[in-house]
Order: structure tokens, then C-alpha cells, then sequence
């Protein structure tokens, strides 16, 4: 889901700027159907099989079928999601970049994952070299490629920052003012292994050890069956049911609630590209507290804290801070409304701008430049060449 609010929050922009002067195409899954507002607003659509949805299959079909998908639709330009490109295709290509994963050995869990982020780096490397653009959604996504690829540069490279839907603003303006639960903390996100929801939950431990009535709420998804197990073990071995809450998913207007309720965000993950939930957590006025390896410290500058990842004393005395420093809390929370109201979809898309001008001197003026946009990603882990 975060990988479509990403293609699809860039995309209304985009069509709003090239519509009806060009035409775009959006390539998806069959039971992926675009947004009708993105279908009303003129966008194309070329549906390919559920079936391909597994990174092998989708790889392969990308490799033997894309090109004609491309000609048969006259295209000019392909704009990828996944921080690749496809092999074997006919024009220019664009590569929007997401995915910092492979970059990241901590998130690597078995032999599997490690051959599977050595492909994926492949993939980038060649993309990196040979995308006509390299869109990234932080610096620090751009920092991993480029020192991956070093001795090699980019043709044009861009930072497109990932927006808030208007809703999330909507939310925050009709909350702002409502109650804090003292000393409480959420943390939101597809709870992977390499999220950090240990040292967060052993960090509550020492602040209830300090005699601190802190509570923590675990929103999410769990990916891994086997880790959320870890986590519920770990918070029953540490007699810590009454203060932490796993909630797992929850509605929009449940989640907006509790980030306009609690006192701070935070988020000890070891792999972000962006971080959407701690982005969303400021537009309601909520501080973070998060890692310094990672996006999340560059988005959320000067709205929190941001330290080193597995290090539960580190984070038991950040949170301890934002809980207990009222003056420092307001300070974190108007700088994080700041930061949020920056992040408009119209703002944060801007380097797409720069697309139809990518090609625009190879095609004649009375050609239609047409854009072919690959299946959006759908969660960070699950692609080479998506």
C-alpha cells in the first residue's frame, strides 16, 4: 500500500502537467485497477496478469514482453517505480527509487534474502548507469546508490520527497488542539524485522523500571509471523502487557487519532527510504524519535531526536526526554507542523516536471509523447525490477 500511495500521490501532479499534451499509460496488475480520479482525468491503462506479481515471473516478463507492451503503445519514454529498469527496452527510460533494502545487510535475515539483495543491487547498478533519470524519494536513498556505484554517475538524478494526501492534512487541522494521553507513544509501520520494534519495546521496559507510566501502541501489519511472535514473547517476558498494545492495521481515521493523541512518535528501524508514518505523525504535531542510518532523521529534521539503531538506553532516555520536556516538546512539535506543510504532493513532485523534457527534442512537434508507467510497487522488499 505504501508503494501505490507513493506512484499513484505522484502521479495526479504529473497528469495534472502533461494531460491532455501527452498521453500516459499506467501498466498494473489486473486486480490493481489505477484510482478513478487518475482514470477520469484521461490516464491509459494496460493491465497484465496477477500471475506475474512474484519479483521472478514479473522479472521475466518484463524482459520478453515489456518492449512490445511499449511499441504496440507507441510510447516514447517508460518511467519505472522500482528503482530499475527493464532489460531489452526500445526507449529512455526513468526510474522513481524506494527501495533502500538490499543496501542494508541488518535487514538481511537468511541466505535467501542475501542473494536476493544481490540481484536487486545488479538491477539498481544498471539503472544507475543507464536511466535517463534517477528520481530518489530522500538524499539518503540517493547516498546508498551512489556509494554502491561508486566511479560511475548518473545522467540527471533528482529528489522528489513523498507527499501527504490532503486528507492526512484535513485530519490534522480537525484534530489540532485535542488532548495528549500523557506519556504515551505510537509507532507505525509494516512491522518487518528490521523495524526495531524490540529496542522500542525494551526501551518502554526501562522507562517503566524508572517508574515511568509509559504505554506504547504498535500499529502495522507483521509480515513475518515469526517476529511478531519474538516481540509478543518478549513483552510478556518482560511483564510489560498492561503497557504496550499491539493494535496491528487500523482505519485512517483510527490512526489519525492516534497520532493527534500521543505524545511522540517512534520508529528504531535500521531501513528507511522515506518514512510515511513518522512524515504523517508530524503533520499532527507529534515529535519523533527515530535513527540517525536512516531517511527518517532527514525528513523529520530538527522534530525529534534521532540516535543509534539497537540501543535501548539510547531510546529509553530520547523518549524520556519528549515525554517529560514540555518546553523541548513544543519546540519538536511546531517543527515538525513545519516540516509536514511542506510535504503537498504539488511540492514534493516537482522533479517530474522534467520528464517530458527528457525526450522532447527526439520527438516531432506533431507527435503525442507518450509515458508508460510499470506496476507500482507494493512493499519494500518485493522487487528487482518491479
Amino acid at each position: 500500500m505504501s508503494g501505490q500511495h507513493v506512484v499513484y500521490g505522484f502521479l495526479r501532479p504529473l497528469a495534472g502537467w502533461m494531460l491532455p499534451q501527452h498521453d500516459i499509460v499506467v501498466l498494473h496488475y489486473e486486480s490493481q485497477t489505477p484510482p478513478d480520479d487518475l482514470l477520469a482525468a484521461g490516464i491509459g491503462t494496460v493491465s497484465i496478469s496477477d500471475s506475474k506479481k512474484h519479483w521472478m515471473r514479473r522479472t521475466l516478463w518484463e524482459a520478453t514482453k515489456l518492449g512490445r507492451v511499449v511499441r504496440d503503445q507507441k510510447a516514447d519514454l517508460v518511467l519505472t517505480v522500482s528503482g530499475a529498469i527493464s532489460p531489452n527496452c526500445p526507449v529512455p527510460q526513468v526510474t522513481l527509487c524506494q527501495n533502500p533494502w538490499c543496501f542494508r545487510p541488518p535487514a538481511h535475515r537468511n541466505r535467501m534474502e542475501r542473494w536476493k539483495a544481490g540481484l536487486q543491487r545488479i538491477g539498481y547498478g544498471k539503472a544507475f548507469r543507464d536511466a535517463k533519470m534517477m528520481i530518489y524519494i530522500s538524499e539518503h536513498l540517493r547516498d546508498l546508490y551512489r556509494n554502491a556505484n561508486q566511479g560511475h554517475n548518473e545522467q540527471h538524478s533528482a529528489i522528489a520527497n513523498v507527499g501527504l494526501n490532503e486528507d492526512t492534512f484535513m485530519s490534522a487541522r480537525d484534530l489540532a488542539g485535542i488532548d495528549r494521553d500523557p506519556f504515551s507513544i505510537v509507532s507505525v509501520s509494516a512491522m518487518a524485522s528490521w523495524k526495531g520494534a524490540e529496542t522500542l519495546v525494551e526501551a518502554v521496559g526501562i522507562l517503566r523500571d524508572r517508574d515511568m507510566p509509559a504505554t506504547l501502541k504498535l500499529i502495522g501489519p507483521w509480515p513475518n509471523s515469526e517476529y511478531e511472535q519474538q516481540i509478543r514473547n518478549q513483552i510478556r517476558n518482560r511483564n510489560l502487557e498492561d503497557a504496550i498494545s499491539i493494535l496491528g492495521r487500523v482505519s485512517d481515521e483510527e490512526l489519525h487519532r492516534h497520532y493527534a493523541t500521543s505524545q511522540v512518535f517512534s520508529l528504531m528501524s535500521s531501513c528507511e527510504s522515506y518514512g510515511i508514518p513518522a512524515a504523517e505523525a508530524m503533520c499532527f504535531g507529534t515529535p519523533i524519535v527515530s535513527t540517525d542510518c536512516c531517511a527518517i532523521a532527514e525528513i523529520c529534521r530538527g522534530a525529534g531526536q534521532f540516535g543509534p539503531v539497537d540501543d535501548p538506553e539510547w531510546t529509553a532516555n530520547a523518549l524520556d526526554r519528549a515525554l517529560t520536556d514540555n518546553k523541548q516538546w513544543q519546540i519538536w512539535s511546531d517543527t515538525a507542523i513545519e516540516n509536514a506543510a511542506k510535504l503537498t504532493w504539488e511540492n514534493c513532485a516537482q522533479a517530474f516536471r522534467q520528464i517530458p523534457g527528457l525526450v522532447g527534442e527526439s520527438i516531432p512537434q506533431t507527435t503525442t509523447e507518450k509515458v508508460s508507467t510499470p506496476v507500482p510497487a507494493t512493499s519494500d522488499n518485493e522487487t528487482v525490477t518491479q
